[in-house]
C-alpha cells in the first residue's frame, strides 16, 4: 500500500514540476485585512519608516513598481514617461557593450526630437525582479523647472534643456569612439592577416538574450584578464565601464599602435540616465501620486505589503514528496498556496535540534540563509516556526544531486566538469564574502534545476569566520587538513575560509575521475599501512600526509596541477587562499567567459530528465521516535531559540506577486484559487 501512494505522490510530484510554466496554480485566496488590521500596520510602518507612503517608498518594492506603472498606463493612460523609467531600470542591468546597443534605443524612441512624431509603443512590465534603485539627485527642482516641460515638442517624454542635450552628445560621441576604434582594428588586420585583433563587436559586447555566442566555446583568455574580470565582477558586477571585457587584445593593439585607447570612451557610464530618470519621474510623481493614493491598485499594494508583513504559518504550505532526509527532519517539496509557486521545504524538529544540543547550529544555518543571496546558492525565501518544528522554505532544485548523477554517470565529461566547477566556486566565494566558510561541500550538496543550473546547499554547518574557529565539520574524506591538525598541546588548531578550496578540489577530482581521492582505496591503503586500526582514521591519515596522484587516463595536464593546487596542505599557499580569483585565472578555466558565468548566461551543458531525481521515499525512510526523542521536552526557554526565526525574502514574495498579477492581467479575468481537495497537495497538520 506504502509503494502505491509513493507511486501516486511521484506522479503528482512530476505533474505539478511540468505545469509550473503554464502559471500560477493557487489553492489559497490572499487574506484580505480588515480595516483596523490594515491602520494598525500603516501606523507601524510610518512609526519605522518616516518616508513611508511616498513615491520613493512606494517604488522601492517590485510590486510597487509594478502596480503604479498599472495605474498610469490602465487608469490614466499614460504610459511614455514611466515606459521610458522601466527602461532606464532595465538598462542598468546591462553590462559592457550591450549598454551601448541599449542606450542608442532609448535615446532614439524618448528623446531624439522625431520622437514625438513617431510614439513608442506602451509597453507592460513582464519581469517578476524590476526593482528601482533609487538614485539620488541634488536640486531636483531646479533640475525639473531647467529640463522640464511637459508641453515642449523636442522628445515623447517631456525632457529638455542640458539633460537631454548631454545624453544626444553623449551617445554620439560614443557611437563615433567606437566606431573609430572599429577602423584602426580593421586597418590593422589589413596590414597583417595573422593579427589576432578581433572585431569590435565581438571584442567589446556580450550578447543580448540568453548570452550565447560562438566565442564561448573558443575564445581563450589570458591570466592577466581573467584576473580583471574576476576581480570586478566578484566584487560587484555593476558594469564599471573603465574596464574592458578583453584587455588583452587592447593590449596587443596598443602596442602595435604605440598608444593606449580611450576604453571610457567606448563605453556609457553608470550615470548616463541618473538625472533624466530622476527628473521623469519626479513629474509623474508630482501629477499622479494623489490619484495613485486614491486608487485601486494602491489598495491592492497596501494589501499585499500587509500580507508580506503579516507572519507565516504553515497552514500556508501544502507538501508533496519527501525529497530528502537531513538531520533533524525531512526536505519535501510543497507549495505556496496564494501563489501556487513550488518551494522545498526543509522542516527540522525541535526536539531532536535540543536531543543533539544543536539550536546553534539550526541558528547558523538560518543565517547564513537570509545573508546569501546568490544564483549559486540555494536561496532562502521563507522561515517560520511552529509549536514543534522550525521551517525553512528554499529554492527547490528538481534536477538531483551531483551524487546522484555523478552515480549514474560514473563521472562527468569535461564541459560538465567546468561549468559545474565554475558555479560551485561563485557559490562558495558568495559565502566567504560574507564572511561564512561552508564546511559541507559534496557532490550531494550541490543540486540541479530543472534546466541543468546547479548550486549549493544546506548551509547546515555554515557559521561566521573567527579567529577561534576549529573542529572537524562536513562529510569525512572533504575535511581538509587543517581540520584535523593538533597543536603540541592536542588542542584544535584554528582554520578559515581555506577548508572550502580543499572541499573543492576533491570534488573537482571526484567529477573528472568518478573518485574522491580520499574515500578511495589507494587512501584507504595509505592509512592502514601506516599503523591506522579503523577505516575513519586511515582516511584521516592520507588527508593529512598522502598526497594524490592523478593519471593522464583521466586528468590532462591543467586538470591535475589545479587540483594539486587545491589539495595543498598548506591552507597558505592553496589555491584559493586570496579569494577564487586565482582559481577562475587557471589554466583549466582557459575557455570560460566569466561573465557568461556570471550573469547566468551560460546554457547548462546537461538537462536533467523531468522526473524525480532522488531516491525512492521508502528509501529516504522517516526518523524512529525512540526513548530519548519521547523523553525531550521543549519548554518556553528553549523556544527563546526561536525568537528571531521567522523572515520573509522581499524579492521572493514580490517574484510570487508579479506572477500572479500579470496571468491576471494576461487572461483579464481574476485568477480563482482551485480547491486543495483532489489535488496532489495536503495541508501540513
Amino acid at each position: 500500500m506504502e509503494e502505491l501512494q509513493d507511486a501516486i505522490e511521484d506522479a503528482q510530484y512530476v505533474n505539478a514540476i511540468s505545469t509550473q510554466e503554464d502559471g500560477p496554480r493557487p489553492v489559497l485566496a490572499w487574506e484580505i485585512p480588515t480595516e483596523e488590521q490594515l491602520n494598525t500596520w500603516k501606523e507601524k510602518v510610518k512609526r519605522q519608516d518616516p518616508t513611508a507612503y511616498s513615491l520613493e517608498w512606494t517604488l522601492q518594492s517590485a510590486i510597487g513598481l509594478f502596480l503604479f506603472s498599472a495605474f498610469l498606463k490602465e487608469t490614466c493612460n499614460d504610459y511614455r514617461r514611466i515606459n521610458f523609467c522601466e527602461e532606464v531600470i532595465r538598462w542598468r542591468k546591462l553590462h559592457f557593450g550591450q549598454r551601448v546597443d541599449k542606450t542608442k534605443i532609448i535615446v532614439t524612441t524618448y528623446l531624439e526630437a522625431n520622437s514625438c512624431l513617431s510614439l513608442p509603443i506602451k509597453m507592460e512590465i513582464d519581469e517578476y525582479d524590476l526593482e528601482r534603485i533609487h538614485v539620488k539627485v541634488d536640486d531636483l527642482e531646479t533640475l525639473m523647472s531647467a529640463n522640464f516641460d511637459s508641453s515642449n515638442d523636442k522628445c515623447s517624454i517631456g525632457l529638455h534643456g542640458p539633460v537631454r542635450e548631454d545624453l544626444l552628445t553623449g551617445i554620439h560621441n560614443v557611437l563615433e569612439a567606437r566606431a573609430a576604434y572599429k577602423r584602426e582594428t580593421e586597418d590593422l588586420k589589413a596590414e597583417s592577416p595573422v593579427s589576432t585583433v578581433p572585431e569590435l563587436k565581438e571584442q567589446l559586447d556580450v550578447s543580448a538574450g540568453n548570452g550565447e555566442t560562438h566565442q564561448e566555446e573558443e575564445q581563450t583568455h589570458d591570466k592577466d584578464q581573467t584576473e580583471k574580470v574576476s576581480t570586478r565582477t566578484i566584487d560587484d558586477i555593476s558594469g564599471d565601464t573603465s574596464i574592458s571585457r578583453h584587455p588583452s587584445q587592447f593590449r596587443s593593439v596598443t602596442k602595435r599602435c604605440q598608444k593606449k585607447p580611450d576604453i571610457k570612451a567606448l563605453y556609457v557610464a553608470d550615470n548616463f540616465f541618473d538625472k533624466a530618470e530622476a527628473i521623469v519621474m519626479e513629474s509623474l510623481r508630482k501629477q499622479y501620486l494623489e490619484a495613485f493614493l486614491e486608487s485601486e491598485q494602491y489598495t491592492k499594494l497596501m494589501n499585499f505589503l500587509w500580507y508580506q508583513d503579516r507572519r507565516v504559518v504553515p497552514e500556508d504550505f501544502f507538501v508533496m514528496r519527501v525529497l530528502g532526509r537531513g538531520g533533524f527532519g525531512l526536505v519535501t517539496a510543497c507549495k505556496k498556496g496564494t501563489s501556487g509557486k513550488l518551494y522545498a521545504m526543509k522542516v527540522m524538529n525541535k526536539r531532536r535540534i535540543k536531543m543533539k544540543k544543536s539550536e546553534q547550529l539550526a541558528l547558523n544555518e538560518r543565517a547564513a540563509l537570509a545573508a546569501v543571496e546568490s544564483l549559486f546558492v540555494v536561496n532562502l525565501k521563507y522561515s517560520f516556526h511552529s509549536k514543534d518544528d522550525v521551517f525553512l522554505i528554499l529554492d527547490l532544485m528538481t534536477g538531483g544531486d551531483l551524487g546522484f548523477h555523478l552515480h549514474q554517470k560514473g563521472r562527468f565529461p569535461k564541459k560538465e566538469c567546468v561549468y559545474y566547477a565554475a558555479r560551485i566556486m561563485l557559490g562558495l566565494q558568495a559565502l566567504h564574502d560574507r564572511k561564512y566558510v561552508y564546511r559541507d561541500l559534496k557532490p550531494e550538496n550541490c543540486l540541479l534545476a530543472e534546466d541543468g543550473r546547479v548550486k549549493i546547499t544546506d548551509l547546515g554547518l555554515a557559521t561566521k569566520i573567527t579567529p577561534t574557529l576549529h573542529g572537524a565539520a562536513g562529510t569525512r574524506g572533504y575535511w581538509a587538513p587543517e581540520m584535523l591538525r593538533r597543536d603540541r598541546k592536542g588542542k584544535r588548531m584554528p582554520y578559515g575560509h581555506t577548508v572550502d578550496w580543499f572541499s573543492f578540489g576533491c570534488c573537482l577530482a571526484e567529477f573528472i575521475s568518478g573518485q574522491n581521492p580520499f574515500r578511495s582505496e589507494a587512501a584507504l591503503n595509505f592509512g592502514l599501512e601506516r599503523g591506522k586500526q579503523t577505516k575513519e582514521k586511515a582516511i584521516d591519515c592520507a588527508t593529512l600526509e598522502m598526497e594524490p596522484k592523478f593519471t593522464s587516463e583521466r586528468f590532462d595536464a591543467d586538470a591535475a596541477d589545479l587540483c594539486r593546487q587545491l589539495l595543498n596542505k598548506n591552507e597558505k599557499t592553496r589555491i584559493g587562499a586570496n579569494g577564487c580569483k586565482e582559481i577562475m585565472a587557471h589554466p583549466w578555466f582557459k575557455d570560460v567567459i566569466w561573465e557568461h558565468i556570471i550573469l547566468d548566461r551560460k546554457k547548462p551543458p546537461f538537462i536533467p530528465a523531468k522526473d524525480v531525481n532522488a531516491a525512492s521515499q521508502s528509501e529516504i525512510g522517516t526518523f524512529a521516535e525512540d526513548k530519548t526523542y519521547q523523553e525531550t521536552v521543549v519548554d518556553e526557554k528553549d523556544d527563546d531559540f526561536y525568537k528571531k526565526w521567522d523572515w520573509t525574502n522581499p524579492m521572493a514574495f514580490a517574484a510570487e506577486v508579479i506572477e500572479f498579477l500579470i496571468y491576471e492581467r494576461v487572461t483579464g479575468e481574476p485568477l480563482m484559487p482551485a480547491p486543495p481537495h483532489g489535488t496532489c497537495c495536503c495541508v501540513i497538520s
